[in-house]
């Protein structure tokens, strides 16, 4: 199962924390963005999340709604529609049927690699009937990376390089602590492992709490894991982050000279980690998914949205229009697919 949904407790808590940085922050004056010459919208936008309303996608929705209200036109509300584990999937497929879903009112959150990741090792396209090319992304606001992170004192060094050259000089004896196999993070870091061709000692954890734990315990060597969980494993002095997928060190981490990311290290450029935004039925125009882009990036830019950036670990505002997410769906789903059929998890190898 591919996961990169936050725990209720983490998220609710970082709720609390963004409502209060929200309550107080000045909003800044912003244009409203005037409605398309065929009348789109003409009434309110619907915001739509497969999850619950204290969830990383729930507290993404709220926040992006306080800064849109600045700059649209029409209202936009948040409709919190929890589902089963690929449930936005469902969700797409239902936005489809409602009055004004293909033409561009309902929104549904999504998130890069996980509802792309789904597709190799959930019966999704059985049960929905849906594939990847109905992910039609309109945005992405931001991004999270997945995060390394090492045990204090580690024989080989404090860096990301010298673990990589110790793991390869003693296959297997680098323990890693899984968050579950095939979650996001797990499938990103085997494909790092194949992409270096490094082994490890792999014990799965049930969640990511078990896995901050275990490392917390001292009782694993490495693990790649969501920045929240990292935070409060360094904050707690047991663990030294060496590492983040993708291109950029989050502000939180950037005066720390050990601290690579992935293209840093040769991997190929490959979005691991979260990357946050909003899709519409494949079906809505053109033109009408274009304005929808306008709208949420003039909201993204105001400085009511940016405080996310205060509030969430590790996140970094960036704005990914259509061809760019539609690029990154695919890199990852082309990714993938190897590392699944590896593990033996990929939904053709399932009885």
């Amino acid at each position: 199962m591919i996961s990169t949904r936050m725990t209720r407790g983490a998220a609710l808590a970082l709720f609390a924390t963004g409502a209060a940085l929200y309550a107080s922050a000045p909003a800044a004056a912003a244009d409203k963005l005037a409605p398309l010459a065929d009348g789109f919208p003409n009434r309110p936008l619907t915001i739509v999340i497969a999850d619950d309303p204290g969830t990383r996608e729930g507290v993404y929705a709220v926040n992006m709604q306080a800064a849109l209200a600045e700059v649209s036109p029409v209202e936009v509300v948040v409709s919190n529609e929890p589902g089963p584990t690929f449930g936005t999937w469902f969700t797409i497929g239902d936005v489809e049927t409602r009055e004004g879903g293909k033409d561009g009112y309902y929104l549904v959150g999504m998130t890069i690699p996980g509802m792309t990741a789904d597709l190799a090792v959930e019966p999704i396209t059985k049960e929905t009937g849906l594939t990847v090319e109905d992910m039609n992304p309109v945005i992405v606001t931001e991004t999270i990376p997945y995060v390394g992170v090492q045990r204090k004192n580690a024989p080989w060094g404090k860096t990301f390089a010298e673990m990589v050259a110790y793991a390869k000089a003693n296959p297997g004896k680098i323990t890693y602590i899984s968050n579950q196999v095939g979650s996001g993070n797990d499938i990103a870091m085997e494909w790092i492992g194949q992409q270096l061709g490094i082994k490890f000692n792999k014990i799965p954890a049930e969640s990511t709490e078990a896995q901050a734990a275990a490392m917390g315990a001292g009782e694993g060597d490495w693990a790649l894991t969501q920045a929240p969980a990292a935070l409060q494993l360094v904050q707690s002095d047991k663990v030294d982050v060496t590492f983040v997928t993708g291109s950029v060190v989050p502000a939180m981490w950037k005066d720390n000279t050990n601290i690579v990311t992935g293209e840093q290290v040769g991997l190929p450029k490959a979005p691991f980690g979260i990357m946050q935004g909003f899709l519409v039925p494949k079906e809505v125009p053109v033109e009408h998914r274009e304005w929808l882009f306008q709208l949420f990036k003039a909201a993204a830019e105001t400085d009511t949205y940016k405080n996310r950036e205060k509030t969430t670990p590790g996140l970094t505002v960036r704005i990914m229009n259509h061809e760019e997410a539609n690029e990154a769906k695919m890199q990852i789903f082309n990714y993938v697919d190897p590392v699944v059929r590896e593990l033996g998890m990929h939904i053709d190898q399932q009885k």
